[in-house]
């Protein structure tokens, strides 16, 4: 699936359901860096890791990777809420 970033409303960029909420890089913190980019897919020059890990992988083993954190791993949350909200 192509996804590109959601826009920047009072300061802070909407939430994407599709990335899970413990994905993280630095670029993503600097508001214009993906203005209009996919954000499905990783940049060649972002380092990314995972915050229950806080490593280079998830709790699972695998990549903590743009296109890798999706709800099909069993550690994926959704950026909007929680997977136990309904």
């Amino acid at each position: 699936m192509r996804r590109f970033a959601k826009p920047i409303r009072d300061g802070a960029r909407e939430a994407d359901p599709f990335l899970c909420r413990h994905l993280r890089t630095k670029t993503w913190y600097v508001p214009d860096s993906f203005a209009e980019r996919d954000v499905s897919t990783s940049s060649s020059t972002a380092q990314y890791w995972c915050l229950k890990t806080m490593r280079s992988d998830g709790p699972d083993g695998a990549l903590a990777l743009p296109e890798d954190c999706m709800d099909e791993r069993v550690c994926f949350e959704p950026s909007m809420g929680t997977a136990k909200d309904s």
